[in-house]
């Protein structure tokens, strides 16, 4: 990915923070989801059809939820990337 180096960059800079930390808020977020997916699960009585296939349904959710956290924090991890190299190649308007 390329950013423009010029006077917008420090704004560039500062969009690409801001959709960083939603990133890392997303994930945490996605994270409580699947942990609330187990307790509930857990909490399901496993005596009947129903339940069992809601066990399954919310175990199969959880786990979803759990690949998209990943998704998330990947995208993440790349926008820090992005933005480390946004920042290295913009110190000179900076000064």
């Amino acid at each position: 990915m390329s950013f423009p180096c010029g006077p917008d960059t420090a704004q560039t800079l500062e969009i690409l923070v801001f959709v960083q930390r939603q990133l890392a808020d997303a994930v945490g977020r996605l994270t409580e989801v699947a942990a609330r997916a187990v307790g509930v699960a857990a909490g399901t009585d496993w005596r009947t059809d129903a339940a069992a296939l809601f066990v399954a349904n919310a175990e199969a959710w959880r786990r979803d939820v759990t690949e998209l956290a990943d998704e998330v924090a990947r995208a993440a991890e790349h926008l820090g990337r992005d933005c480390a190299r946004v920042d290295a190649q913009a110190w000179w308007w900076r000064s």
